[in-house]
């Protein structure tokens, strides 16, 4: 998204940048930038500062609203091939893994990363400055301070492990909706997946890895996949073997250090998690900006729906909702069964 009166000047790479916002008066200068979902703005020295993954933390309502922009175009049946995608899909996927993992080495390369702690914040690190890619690889000509590099590590993060376990999840609920999630339905389910493992105890399933997005350690180019061309968009097995290879790498410690159905539990637990979390700040994205007009425009309020009443609002609690019903439906699945109490 182009601000009012900003101003590019080319050559400038942004196909590893998607969703990203330029804001009004900003003077882009040439450059390769390589972090989704990002704030750009004026900043200090004459030098715009980045924000990653801004838009995925503080302004979630604008992306929740674009989804249902999208599935609604497929009405049109002579576009029905090219629309309805999701914006968080494969390819972009890869893209905030790529990015978030150049976040937290930034930290490990100046030697700054502290023990326990992902993002390699410590006190003395809060006032850290990052300037241009020579200090992040894909910042481009920008500087990026430490609050805003956690911010985009924990955006993310958070996003990458949401869109996983919802695939997770949707494909256990399915398989068990006929027998009302029985224990050994659970278990097939699971097998069935490639995720057996998770209720054998003492076993772990097989890492696997993916392919970082826009890596300039390959001299082959990498132009990103139209959403349509996505094998994941019309193959669902396409979708869930990258969802589940996304698992395996993001969430190692619950599923290599688990035993049994303990491993279900917790990965079912942080799926809960991650859609209130998504949930909540979609009514306070849009919240901020009902306050923000009210308090600008007088009668703002009478001529515009609130976020209390707005339907992608709406949507997301109920998603929100709906999922937590699904966990502990099948979190009761694995403690009623034989197989369950033995297990957790």
């Amino acid at each position: 998204f182009w601000g009012l009166g900003s101003v590019i000047k080319f050559p400038v790479d942004l196909t590893h940048s998607p969703y990203t916002i330029i804001a009004a008066g900003v003077q882009l200068p040439p450059q390769r930038i390589r972090f989704p979902f990002s704030l750009i703005t004026d900043g200090p020295g004459g030098m715009n500062q980045i924000t990653p993954g801004w838009l995925l933390q503080y302004s979630p309502y604008t992306v929740a609203r674009s989804e249902v922009k999208f599935a609604n175009r497929r009405s049109a049946k002579r576009h029905d091939f090219y629309t309805g995608w999701r914006i968080l899909r494969p390819g972009v996927v890869d893209m905030l893994v790529d990015a978030r993992d150049r976040l937290v080495a930034a930290a490990k390369d100046d030697g700054r990363q502290s023990a326990g702690d992902e993002s390699g914040t410590r006190k003395s690190d809060k006032k850290r400055v990052f300037k241009t890619d020579r200090a992040v690889d894909g910042l481009g000509s920008n500087q990026l301070v430490e609050k805003g590099r956690t911010i985009g590590i924990r955006a993310y993060t958070d996003a990458v492990q949401r869109y996983a376990l919802r695939g997770m999840l949707e494909r256990i609920a399915a398989a068990t909706a006929t027998d009302k999630g029985a224990s050994s339905s659970i278990e097939q389910a699971l097998v069935g997946l490639g995720l057996g493992n998770l209720m054998a105890t003492g076993a772990s399933v097989p890492s696997s890895s993916t392919t970082k997005a826009g890596s300039s350690a390959s001299s082959k180019v990498d132009w990103p996949v139209l959403p349509w061309n996505e094998p994941g968009h019309a193959d669902d097995d396409a979708l869930w073997a990258h969802q589940r290879t996304t698992i395996l790498n993001e969430l190692p410690s619950i599923v290599d250090d688990s035993d049994g159905g303990v491993a279900l539990v917790q990965l079912l637990d942080r799926c809960a998690a991650l859609e209130d979390d998504h949930a909540e700040r979609v009514h306070k994205s849009k919240s901020r900006d009902d306050a923000r007009g009210a308090k600008t425009v007088p009668g703002y309020a009478a001529v515009h729906i609130s976020a209390g009443e707005d339907k992608v609002v709406l949507a997301a609690r109920g998603e929100a909702d709906e999922v937590r019903g699904q966990v502990e439906r099948i979190k009761r699945a694995l403690v009623g069964g034989g197989a369950g109490r033995s297990r957790l």
